[in-house]
């Protein structure tokens, strides 16, 4: 009754409390797909698991360790793959892609951003690296110096300047129209061409993390296994706690089935 009594006493702002609620983890040994374990989740405990710092990143390991579990096991975590053009394209010819076999694969959840090398495949790759760049020119007039290549026929110009994707992108908006967008085998080829000398170029193709927990929660803190997340074409991806990794999380399917860990809230916790 008296924790009950303080409780309400922090709600009416009389006292402070460091943190409210606590998540209590429950591994299900049951194995389901992602929305399978997230509706058995939100039915018995809260939902599937959310991981806000370190300590509860423990508790989770430990919740599954003592169940004699050691292998991957499904979490709240996942994303949206959404690539998108640079200058908004959206029309016949948006959806083109030429990637490497495999790719893209989202390294250390952390890749972005798309080059294209100078056999004509695409990498997703680190936003912050700095590479040469593809600009669409346009109608603009071109001038010609010892940082731009482009041919009579083509509507892209190499530019040779080494920038993040972020600093490309502006100095394309800047100078011509945008970082490049490649609709068909013809406007690859023409890209293809001009960063044969360079190996590799950014063009406009890039997408937003788009990294979410089922309960909605915020999402900022994150412990990531260093290594790749298989993406292909799927355009929603999952979350796992990897035991074997540590209890670092990767993406997978969502279709594949994973014993998993909800939560549920207990106690408050208060200052003295």
């Amino acid at each position: 009754m008296e924790g009950i009594f303080i409780g309400v006493l922090c709600l009416s702002g009389c006292l402070t409390f460091s943190t409210c609620l606590l998540h209590q983890y429950h591994f299900v040994s049951d194995a389901m797909t992602w929305t399978e374990a997230q509706s058995y989740c939100r039915e018995t405990y809260t939902d599937l698991a959310t991981v806000e710092n370190t300590e509860e990143m423990k508790k989770l390991k430990d919740t599954v360790s003592a169940a004699g579990h050691s292998s991957e096991v499904w979490i709240g975590l996942y994303s949206h793959i959404d690539w998108k053009w640079s200058d908004g394209f959206n029309q016949s010819g948006a959806e083109y892609r030429r990637w490497h076999r495999n790719d893209p694969n989202y390294s250390k959840a952390n890749q972005l951003c798309v080059i294209q090398t100078y056999y004509g495949r695409w990498y997703d790759y680190y936003c912050h690296r700095k590479s040469p760049f593809v600009c669409y020119r346009g109608n603009d007039v071109l001038y010609i110096d010892l940082y731009y290549r482009t041919s009579e026929d083509s509507d892209f110009v190499l530019v040779n300047m080494l920038k993040n994707w972020t600093e490309a992108q502006r100095h394309c908006r800047e100078h011509f129209t945008d970082l490049a967008t490649v609709r068909n085998d013809t406007d690859r080829d023409k890209i293809r061409e001009l960063i044969e000398p360079l190996g590799l170029a950014w063009i406009g193709l890039y997408r937003d993390p788009q990294i979410y927990w089922s309960d909605g929660s915020n999402y900022s803190f994150s412990s990531w296994y260093q290594d790749y997340n298989r993406l292909g074409s799927m355009k929603v991806v999952c979350g796992v706690a990897d035991l074997k990794k540590g209890g670092n999380w990767r993406l997978f399917s969502c279709e594949q089935r994973k014993p998993f860990v909800c939560y549920s809230m207990r106690g408050w916790c208060f200052l003295e």
